[in-house]
């Protein structure tokens, strides 16, 4: 059984305490393939790398990590860049470099042509879902709808990636109803202006997606899930220093999905998946984003980093 993932591989930028800019390897999508092998899942990364030297890096690193390439060709455009800013309490923001760049520069066909047999659940969102994207993401969702396998989206809002911003968020909206699983942070959602209060707007951005799962991070506050069955929420767990919250979220989501599939709970819309199950995967998921947070850049854990980490905060955890 192979997970699926599709979109961005880039450089970011990251500024340093000495004002200085140095080259990280990212991408929402990106950070999502690696979480999962170091899950111990079998994934496989879709999009195209550049001929440049970062394309070089992205790609090399993914095989390290043993996510699997299957476009062999490198595309002529370059690799994508982002300038990356943190603030005091460790949230970055972002300029990104997007247009005429390597991992936009595949078709529907290639993609489909690249499909692992054994593909149990398709994941993209972030820089993936922008307007120009749309058109082949769409065809993509109802291939995969078509297939019976599970669509996971991380809709990971970045306002200044299209000029066109209404069209953005009426597109990434679209994607509502198709996909099985998305994900939101409260920032996430503000521009939806579905409701003031972040969790009414999460729980109205599940009705329009009728079914599945809608995944709400709140940072500190942890995080909850809707589904058919109802909601279920975790804490999140303690961090003794906060290096940055870069990749956190993308952290958060592969180990997300890697312990759903460990549970047999992916699937069938999670109708017949039990609570407690939910809680597992959502408590595993918020103590990976917190060893995350505690190092620099995404640098997710593995099973038993996230296992280990789990045991020695147990006690603390239960008397906040």
């Amino acid at each position: 059984m192979t997970i699926a993932v599709l979109g961005e591989a880039l450089i970011d930028f990251i500024v340093g305490d000495d004002g200085a800019y140095r080259p990280h390897l990212g991408g929402s999508p990106y950070n999502v393939a690696i979480g999962l092998a170091r899950q111990g899942m079998n994934v496989s990364y879709l999009s195209p790398f550049s001929d440049d030297t970062f394309g070089d890096q992205l790609r090399d690193s993914l095989r390290k990590e043993g996510v699997d390439t299957p476009i062999a060709r490198r595309s002529l455009w370059p690799t994508s860049l982002a300038l990356v800013t943190v603030d005091s309490n460790g949230m970055p923001s972002y300029r990104l470099y997007r247009e005429g760049i390597a991992d936009k520069d595949i078709s529907f066909e290639e993609v489909e042509a690249s499909l692992p047999c054994d593909l149990k659940v398709f994941h993209t969102g972030s820089l993936a879902i922008t307007p120009s994207q749309l058109p082949k993401i769409h065809d993509l969702f109802e291939l995969m709808r078509e297939r019976k396998i599970t669509i996971s989206v991380d809709i990971n809002i970045r306002l200044r990636s299209s000029v066109d911003t209404k069209a953005y968020i009426e597109g990434v909206r679209s994607l509502l109803p198709l996909a099985d699983i998305v994900k939101a942070s409260d920032e996430d959602l503000e521009p939806f202006q579905f409701a003031a209060d972040t969790r009414e707007a999460a729980s109205r951005a599940y009705e329009e997606m009728g079914s599945g799962m809608l995944v709400l991070t709140e940072g500190k506050g942890g995080a909850l899930l809707h589904t058919t069955n109802g909601m279920v929420q975790s804490k999140a767990y303690p961090v003794a220093h906060v290096a940055d919250t870069v990749g956190a979220g993308d952290t958060f989501h592969s180990a997300l999905l890697a312990a759903l599939v460990r549970d047999s709970a992916i699937g069938e819309g999670f109708r017949n998946v039990g609570s407690a199950i939910l809680q597992d995967a959502v408590d595993f998921a918020c103590a990976a984003a917190a060893i995350n947070v505690s190092r620099v850049g995404c640098n997710p854990p593995t099973q038993s980093e996230v296992e280990d980490f789990m045991l020695s905060t147990a006690a603390v955890r239960r008397t906040e």
